[in-house]
């Protein structure tokens, strides 16, 4: 199993924020467990220490700082060199119509204290990834992806890999990577260090939530490789329990997967709010 997950509900002892984290690794498990450890840390370290930064800047940073980290890692450790991950993290931001989150706090405990946004706060949705690792939102019952699948067959990303000395064969990296974008994969083909090629710089979304979106969708390309970002949408709609929900997109995904080698399959439902049957009724 080289996928991992990580959530965090009050994030940043903000009442009603979220970090989310889907994580599917190869080569090894090394960096997807690595990850699943360590990337929220970083990535509050960033909010901390660039308390000016917009969410859309903290995501990118901590995508790329947690890329440095592996690559400093991965120069005594030839298993962590050859491993890589990809990856989608969301995070749910509670703050004023300013950007501001200068909220009255409680004291929970000692060394627990909560922030308490008003209940006029608004909510906003970001959403960062790099490699199939994808998330997708309900907005009133109708699919909408937040990220994008980084594949060396993307036209895009093909210019990019051969503009940097690289090599796409069979839709994949020197023949053998099957994504454009990762975290880790620091090893060399010859002369090339694969991480000039295949980088850690995420696609990013910004959404601010209304009342028409439901929920989000984030997962591992297990899933994906089975299901349409809609039909995904359509299996769960009427699910108002998050766990539940997740169970039965994973349990649909190993049930229609037709491979000799089974992929891992990681899901995570996000619900923003709860589901309405007389309203969602088909």
């Amino acid at each position: 199993m080289e996928d991992t997950h990580a959530f965090i509900v009050d994030f940043d002892s903000v009442r009603g924020q979220g970090y989310f984290g889907v994580f599917d690794g190869h080569g090894n498990k090394c960096v997807s467990e690595w990850c699943g450890q360590e990337f929220h840390k970083i990535f509050l370290n960033c909010i901390h220490k660039n308390p000016h930064l917009n969410g859309l800047d903290l995501l990118k940073k901590s995508f790329l700082e947690a890329d440095e980290v592996l690559g400093k890692m991965s120069e005594g450790s030839d298993e962590l060199a050859d491993s890589g991950s990809t990856a989608v993290v969301a995070f749910l931001r509670i703050e004023h119509a300013d950007g501001s989150q200068n909220f009255p706090q409680t004291d929970l405990s000692e060394h627990n204290k909560l922030k308490l946004p008003p209940q006029d706060a608004r909510r906003v949705f970001y959403c960062g990834n790099v490699g199939d690792a994808r998330g997708v939102m309900c907005r009133n019952g109708t699919a909408t992806r937040l990220t994008h699948d980084h594949k060396p067959s993307d036209s895009d990303e093909q210019a990019r890999i051969r503009g940097a000395g690289g090599i796409v064969l069979r839709g994949r990296v020197f023949g053998t990577l099957a994504v454009s974008r990762s975290l880790g994969d620091h090893m060399r083909y010859e002369s090339l260090k694969l991480k000039d090629l295949v980088i850690g710089t995420p696609y990013l979304s910004r959404t601010e939530l209304k009342a028409n979106d439901e929920f989000c969708v984030i997962a591992c390309d297990g899933l994906w490789d089975v299901i349409s970002d809609q039909d995904a949408v359509d299996l769960v709609r009427n699910i108002d329990d998050a766990e539940e929900a997740s169970r039965m997109l994973v349990n649909y995904a190993l049930k229609n997967d037709n491979m000799i080698s089974r992929d891992n399959v990681t899901v995570m439902v996000i619900r923003f709010t709860n589901p309405s049957p007389s309203n969602h009724s088909k």
